[in-house]
């Protein structure tokens, strides 16, 4: 049976407050072997009908603040579904049909079981990091998500913030222009359960609170599920250009296989043969995915084999954020690692945000972002 080990956070991590950098103790991490689980889940996709099937009556949420990278940027608000609320759900609900049972042991103890449960029902730090990172690249243009089909792929997803910072800048927009770009978002995490317990329903709060109202989004509170609001959900994104899939299970080959399937499939669906042939723009989000050494390798082939695989136009852009912590005490993975299987693999990562260099945040285990890239042929 595979061994656990913990990032030392507390029961509720991140949940008091999110842009509290330092509040979790990542240095506490438990310095016990991992021993792998003896089979990988495979990958399988799952709709967006599928996972919000899986949602009570109703779900607890409570915003958080995601502070920007700078003194004149606002901050942005993401709510996000409270942990307890899905502990009260899965402990309530003894068998919740069609989802993997393998995260219910690591959410009710709060450890992490390699190849088993990867931690996906918290909110990590490093995905605070890049949540803030792409919401200021979006808003000073440093990353663009108009005039072109848009590829968002979110790689060991989990609460999913990162994602949910451009879903919000997506529906925020939406609502001041008449004409949208196509966007495809994937969510992936190893576990079909987080998919459904945490991503899909912190995608659903941050969609919905982004809509135009009469009075303003409570920062905290309940959200009723109905069927009306699942039902409308998925046609509401689609009336914008905005289109999800999600995938639970391992990454490699397999993954990269299945991930282009839907790719062909949605645009076999597509009535506007001339958006085909449209360049894409691809954006590949991963935080706190390089702690373990014997993942670190299969990891980078599955980034890279995705950048490959959509840079194949020549007017195609695909670039892939990467946010860790430089080491992970006690587990043995971490930047420089990362680094090294990229160079060996032909690829480069550069540093374009680091927590040293960053205005008023607490000294500590340091954290970075790596953008990464393939190599020029030649």
């Amino acid at each position: 049976m595979a061994q656990p080990f913990s990032f030392g956070f507390g029961g509720e991590e991140l949940d008091g407050y999110v842009e509290a950098e330092g509040s979790a103790n990542v240095e506490n991490i438990s310095e016990q072997p991992v021993e792998l689980g003896s089979l990988l889940i495979e990958p399988q996709v799952h709709t967006l009908e599928e996972m919000l099937s899986h949602l009570p009556s109703s779900i607890t949420y409570t915003s958080h603040y995601i502070l920007p990278n700078g003194p004149n940027a606002d901050a942005k608000c993401l709510p996000r579904r409270d942990l307890f609320d899905i502990r009260a759900q899965v402990m309530a609900e003894e068998d919740l049909s069609g989802l993997d049972s393998n995260a219910t042991a690591g959410l009710l103890s709060d450890d992490i079981l390699s190849r088993v449960y990867e931690g996906g029902f918290k909110t990590w730090e490093c995905s605070v990091d890049l949540a803030r990172y792409i919401s200021k690249s979006v808003v000073t243009g440093q990353w663009v998500l108009e005039g072109m089909d848009t590829q968002i792929i979110e790689l060991g997803a989990g609460t999913a913030l990162p994602t949910a910072a451009l879903l919000q800048y997506l529906a925020s927009k939406a609502q001041h222009s008449s004409s949208f770009s196509r966007t495809h978002i994937t969510v992936a995490d190893y576990n079909a359960q987080v998919l459904a317990l945490a991503t899909i329903p912190n995608l659903l709060l941050t969609f919905v609170s982004a809509q135009p109202v009469s009075r303003p989004w409570p920062n905290e509170g309940d959200l009723d599920i109905t069927t009306t609001l699942t039902s409308n959900f998925p046609t509401a994104l689609g009336d914008v250009g905005i289109h999800f899939s999600a995938i639970s299970g391992a990454w490699g080959s397999a993954f990269v296989k299945l991930l282009s399937d839907v790719n062909i499939a949605r645009r076999g669906n597509d009535v506007n043969a001339a958006a085909v042939r449209r360049p894409t723009s691809t954006l590949i989000l991963a935080s706190e995915t390089i702690y373990s050494p014997s993942s670190i390798r299969e990891f980078t082939q599955t980034v890279l084999a995705l950048l490959k695989a959509n840079s194949a136009g020549p007017a195609d852009r695909a670039v892939a954020l990467v946010a860790a912590k430089r080491v992970y005490f006690g587990v043995g993975g971490g930047v420089n690692e990362f680094l090294a299987v990229l160079a060996e693999m032909g690829a480069y990562g550069q540093c374009v945000w680091d927590s040293s260099e960053a205005e008023g945040t607490r000294h500590g285990v340091g954290r970075c972002i790596l953008e990464v890239g393939l190599r020029p042929v030649g």
